[in-house]
């Protein structure tokens, strides 16, 4: 798919990897419609002829209203990237159940809904593409948020049906998973704090500038998957191949210690 000039509605818009695909997406001459919660981060992306909405699109109303003013202002959508999501660092055993039904809330029936109200506009025009990001988290289950696995499982999945459903009317659907990403999804999530092993791995994480690179790549040439950064398809080959091992290791890091 060809960027320049397509109407993009991207969700998350004002930080972290969201922030980056609308630098990303402009550079490549797309139009933009974007939300988020933090309505002053949102006004600080983006250029001039940038759509705001800011509102949290776990609300119906948000998400009907964001997809009204984004037919109204460019009278088409291209591109839906639901790119808002949360993590939960919690127990599948005693989770609390608000914080599971707000995960899943936002990372899974959001982009659902959001999914449901765009594609009569892509159908007419016979095109379109749905960019879902998960996490390689939704492609092996990490022990330290379990849930959050779940829903991201669940979201690669919406993506695979919705890629086979929507094929005869020219719109096309993408998983992105990224890895770690330098953000601030950490301190965004619900739940206690991961291991120490896993703060420690921040490290190695990529830029959210390297994840919309990916991102942009994936749609122009219509992968079905983007797996960023590449060698984290290793680690997801591995967890297929030898899934006791991973497991194990996997285990072992959810198990070291936690800093208050």
């Amino acid at each position: 798919m060809q960027i320049k000039d397509r109407v993009v509605l991207m969700t998350g818009a004002s930080e972290g990897i969201g922030a980056a695909c609308v630098r990303a997406f402009e550079k490549r001459g797309a139009r933009l419609s974007l939300v988020a919660r933090n309505s002053e981060r949102l006004a600080a992306v983006g250029g001039p002829d940038v759509l705001r909405t800011a509102g949290d699109i776990t609300s119906a109303e948000i998400r009907r209203n964001v997809v009204t003013r984004t037919i109204e202002r460019f009278g088409q959508i291209d591109i839906l990237v639901n790119n808002a999501g949360m993590g939960l660092y919690s127990p599948a055993g005693s989770a609390p159940m608000d914080e599971v039904r707000r995960l899943f809330e936002l990372n899974l029936f959001a982009p659902l809904e959001l999914t449901q109200l765009v594609i009569p506009y892509m159908r007419a025009r016979r095109q379109g593409a749905i960019v879902n990001v998960s996490s390689i988290a939704g492609k092996v289950t990490l022990p330290w948020f379990p849930l959050y696995s779940a829903s991201k499982f669940a979201l690669g999945s919406l993506t695979d049906g919705l890629r086979m459903d929507l094929k005869p009317f020219g719109i096309h659907a993408m998983t992105v998973c990224p890895g770690y990403v330098k953000t601030e999804f950490q301190a965004h999530a619900l739940g206690t704090r991961p291991p120490d092993a896993i703060v420690k791995g921040q490290q190695y994480a990529i830029t959210p500038e390297e994840c919309a690179g990916a991102i942009i790549r994936g749609l122009e040439r219509d992968a079905r998957t983007v797996v960023a950064p590449r060698i984290g398809w290793i680690f997801i080959a591995l967890s297929r191949l030898f899934p006791r091992l991973v497991e194990s290791k996997l285990a072992a890091i959810s198990q070291s210690p936690v800093s208050a």
